[in-house]
């Protein structure tokens, strides 16, 4: 391993991510099967600084026509894993086209964006998406705002564990990472060799605030009532934005998990969003698979007394057929998701385990989270979550709190994570 000449690049050394911050710098990009090159990390009294560049394969929609390309990105990504942060971002407000979707995006999805009642200058520069704000305001010092007034192009993804800093690339915001990308085409973002020390200049000198403060963490929690989720949840729900209603009705409390481990089985009394949670999400795709299945058939029912079947005959069948086959995979999903609610056995365990699939839903990575019971003889259970229960699991195997999950009466190696909906999933 060799250090680089720079001598601002000072402890800097090509050597591998330690493995702890490789998995918090892949949560904070939020992409699937994002690499990274060009790596040299420094060890911090604090954590650990990770420097390189970024590249991940985004796709285009349907309507578009499909296809992909590359983005790919040059960061600085300080890692600090004694502390607590909200999550939140900040990005550089560049051109009419920035500015109406970061204000767009804050107003459909409820989250507010910031601004410092004594600072213009940034508030005209910078959007802070936040659904922290009270915790978030005491993380805005001056030597921070200073700093970013006096760059203007930075890119700033807030992770419980670190800062992620980025150059603005223009174009749109990506809601589940946080992150800025020139959507629809090639995009290489990466910093010329020649102005590498000038970027990380700038990124040391904006993150340094937070990043270096250990008090960071416990000041910005010490803000608001309460943890960072509840926070967030009060912002969100009182935002009258279009995903608050939905929201609220899908928010599973701590007292509602209480309740769940605590009944008898069979459970009488299970709470509304638990319900969603478990299995009335599959409500809408049957009664859509139902509604085509009832037209196909119709539509072969006309045919046959029309006498005109012979030639679609096949067809049809075969549609109804595979209609059928999918109808019943999913009733049997649900069934199998509300016996688990139900009559599931509640098995007290411990996350052994949180890693990131080749699946992703809506954009958002799903992850594996391997559940390993305490008692001798129970069989270990892996959920399929997103990232950000994927986050909350993570930050209970790193703590080593206790957790249960339901187990199936009839199959004790299938269960059901619900920690994994719960409140404090929503954010640390």
């Amino acid at each position: 391993m060799a250090a680089n000449p720079d001598p601002f690049l000072e402890g800097f050394l090509e050597s591998p991510v330690p493995p702890a911050a490789l998995r918090e710098l892949e949560a904070a990009f939020g992409e699937l099967g994002v690499a990274f090159d060009e790596v040299l990390v420094r060890s911090h009294p604090l954590g650990t600084d990770v420097f390189g560049d970024a590249s991940w394969t985004e796709h285009h929609d349907s309507d578009s026509g499909g296809g992909s390309y590359t983005v790919r990105r040059t960061f600085l990504f300080c890692h600090r894993p004694e502390t607590t942060l909200p999550e939140f971002a900040i990005h550089a407000k560049r051109g009419i086209t920035g500015n109406l979707i970061l204000g767009l995006t804050a107003k459909l999805f409820g989250t507010p964006s910031l601004e410092l009642e004594d600072r213009p200058d940034f508030n005209a520069r910078f959007a802070v998406l936040t659904t922290n704000p009270e915790s978030v305001r005491t993380l805005l010092v001056p030597e921070l705002v200073d700093a970013l007034v006096a760059i203007e192009d930075a890119c700033l993804a807030f992770t419980a564990r670190g800062v992620l800093f980025t150059r603005h690339p223009g174009g749109t915001v990506s809601v589940s990472s946080g992150m800025l990308r020139l959507a629809g085409k090639e995009h290489d973002d990466r910093v010329p060799a020649a102005e590498r020390t000038r970027f990380l200049q700038d990124a040391v000198t904006i993150c340094a605030p937070i990043a270096d403060d250990p008090d960071a963490g416990r000041r910005a929690a010490a803000a608001a009532e309460g943890t960072y989720a509840e926070e967030a949840f009060r912002t969100l729900a009182g935002s009258g934005s279009l995903v608050a209603a939905a929201l609220r009705r899908r928010t599973v409390t701590r007292e509602m998990l209480d309740l769940l481990q605590t009944q008898p089985v069979p459970r009488s009394s299970i709470p509304a969003p638990v319900r969603r949670r478990g299995w009335a999400g599959t409500t809408f795709p049957l009664l859509i698979l139902g509604f085509i299945l009832t037209i196909v058939v119709g539509i072969g029912v006309s045919l046959h007394f029309q006498g005109d079947l012979e030639g679609p005959a096949w067809i049809l069948a075969a549609m109804a057929g595979a209609l059928t086959i999918a109808t019943g995979f999913v009733l049997r999903h649900r069934l199998i998701r509300r016996r688990i609610i139900i009559r599931g056995r509640v098995v007290p365990g411990r996350i052994g385990a949180v890693e990131r699939t080749d699946t992703s839903v809506n954009g958002d990575v799903v992850h594996a989270i391997t559940i390993e019971p305490e008692a001798a003889g129970e069989v270990t259970v892996v959920a399929k979550m997103g990232s950000q229960p994927a986050k909350a699991a993570r930050r209970m195997m790193e703590s080593g709190r206790s957790t249960w999950v339901l187990v199936d009466p009839r199959r004790p190696d299938r269960g059901i994570w619900p920690h994994g909906w719960g409140l404090e999933a929503m954010s640390d």
